[in-house]
């Protein structure tokens, strides 16, 4: 029994000490292919550009982030499925982060676009906003993109649809904004 005990210890100080590498607080780049910067730029001006990263999937660059983020999948419009543009880390350290995804219309005469950033540090915008309230007490800011944070993370949608009014797109990205809720 004694033998059982150590042998125990021993498997819970081998499996501590060797998941303490492990941080899930960070970018997962293991599946994600690196965009190299264009242009002849210097070490010094590429650390003040973010690195950016491409990943072959939407589910991909989900599972690459360090933080959880629901897709809406009830889009007002005949919508391609989301696409990811990049997942930028502006320090370098898979810490702060913003990815963005894109979905267009079906039909490519509609020349509709959704667009959602989402990042987990603190952007400000500048301009006039009207407050919106949102699913679960969330409140956002609308000015024809409608932001808002949940959890300490930043949210940005934008919405392009010439089709409809001005009043059905801010309710169609509210619609949006709280399927992300």
């Amino acid at each position: 029994m004694e033998k059982k005990a150590w042998l125990v210890s021993i498997l819970m100080i081998v499996l501590l000490f060797g998941c303490k590498h492990i941080n899930y607080d960070t970018l997962d780049t293991s599946n994600l292919k690196k965009v190299e910067p264009k242009g002849n730029l210097t070490e010094e001006q590429l650390k003040t550009i973010p690195v950016s990263y491409e990943a072959s999937s939407l589910e991909e660059a989900l599972d690459a982030l360090p933080f959880k983020v629901k897709i809406p999948s009830d889009i007002p419009f005949d919508a391609t499925p989301f696409r990811i543009s990049t997942i930028d880390d502006f320090k370098h350290d898979g810490e702060k982060l913003r990815v963005s995804f894109t979905s267009f219309s079906k039909n490519s005469d509609d020349m509709i676009i959704l667009i959602i950033s989402i990042h987990n540090f603190k952007v400000e915008y500048s301009g006039t906003s009207e407050e919106v309230k949102l699913a679960d007490g969330v409140v956002g800011q609308y000015n024809g993109n409608l932001t808002f944070k949940k959890n300490g993370i930043y949210y940005e949608i934008g919405y392009n649809n010439k089709n409809i009014s001005s009043e059905q797109r801010k309710k169609d990205i509210i619609k949006i904004a709280n399927q992300m809720l």
